[in-house]
């Protein structure tokens, strides 16, 4: 009897959208050799009996840059590997419009990930807290439309509009409510805006790129990145601001939770 098993799932991210890759065209090595997952969808591709062991995986998706994975079995579930991918749309990817870039270096860059403010998705209404499961009320943008979290990551903006928490859905059990992974640390008011992340790409050495689509006339971000053990949020407008950045010029720095308390008492 041969019996499959599970070696792990990859769900295909597009970066400038947030939004799962659903392109069946893609390619898979391993050494050389090409892979045949199973297509599970949206943008899930599972692989079965190439063992557990640490490797690096090329991935060769129809209108993205080539990427390689490397999987690193001590930071997945062992129940359920399953790993995102985040692409790159290639300059010839011209579906949702062309591509603007802003790129540089900066040392210690861990990661660069942004949303796009003119679009929330929905509207936070309420947390509530009850055997250990943490559960996310929301309102959409206009009344008697929905909110459809399909993603797993998304981000919730603070009032004041500088800076924001992320968020990982677990399920959404309702039109309007969702199962969280985890619990907030911060507090969030009713309505304040939740966004769909695009993601950036940072390393080797630094080397950074973060791309959207040029599908407005206007195109202002917040970025948020990190640099060693420090957090920043940075404002952008990919009309004016596309090309080489430096990316700590004009950033604000996140003060975390304990050092702001501590400020508030010294005050």
């Amino acid at each position: 009897m041969i019996r499959a098993q599970l070696s792990l799932a990859l769900r295909l991210v597009d970066t400038t959208t947030g939004r799962e890759v659903e392109e069946r065209g893609t390619s898979f090595f391993l050494d050389g050799n090409r892979l045949q997952p199973m297509y599970k969808g949206p943008g899930i591709f599972v692989f079965v009996n190439i063992g557990r062991e640490d490797f690096l995986m090329q991935i060769d998706a129809p209108g993205y840059d080539k990427t390689d994975v490397k999987v690193n079995y001590e930071e997945l579930d062992p129940r359920l590997p399953m790993l995102d991918v985040f692409l790159m749309p290639s300059e010839k990817n011209r579906i949702g419009g062309s591509v603007l870039e802003i790129s540089g270096t900066l040392s210690k860059l861990q990661y660069i990930e942004a949303i796009n403010l003119d679009r929330p998705i929905g509207l936070f209404h309420s947390i509530t807290e009850k055997k250990n499961v943490s559960r996310m009320t929301l309102l959409p943008m206009r009344p008697g439309g929905g909110c459809r979290l399909d993603s797993i990551r998304y981000a919730l903006l603070s009032e004041t509009g500088e800076r924001y928490d992320c968020f990982e859905v677990k399920e959404q059990d309702a039109p309007l409510s969702i199962v969280l992974k985890d619990s907030f640390e911060t507090e969030h008011k009713l309505n304040d805006k939740i966004y769909r992340i695009i993601y950036g790409r940072a390393g080797p050495d630094g080397a950074f790129s973060l791309k959207v689509r040029d599908d407005s006339d206007h195109l202002p971000y917040l970025i948020h990145f990190k640099v060693g053990e420090d957090e920043y949020f940075k404002t952008a407008d990919f009309h004016l601001d596309a090309g080489h950045m430096d990316l700590l010029k004009d950033a604000a720095k996140v003060i975390p939770i304990t050092e702001e308390n501590s400020e508030d008492s010294e005050t």
